[in-house]
């Protein structure tokens, strides 16, 4: 189990079809879990997850069940 530091502006990624906006997953690159940076998570995103529907959002809105941006 990953802790979640609440200070800090993480970024995470929520699927359509896993429990969306209730079951989150950091953004991570080489098992590096990256700042939020809406822009960047949003191109990183739509490059993994071509096939699947998503949502994306920083620390602060995932913790309230928030998608800030999504691909829908």
């Amino acid at each position: 189990m990953k802790a979640i530091n609440l200070n800090e502006e993480k970024a995470w990624v929520t699927f359509l079809n896993q429990e969306f906006k209730i079951v989150w997953f950091p953004v991570e690159v080489n098992g590096v879990h990256l700042d939020w940076d809406s822009n960047n998570i949003m191109t990183i995103c739509r490059i993994v997850f071509t096939d699947r529907s998503w949502g994306i959002s920083p620390t602060s809105q995932m913790i309230q069940n928030n998608a800030c941006r999504d691909n829908l």
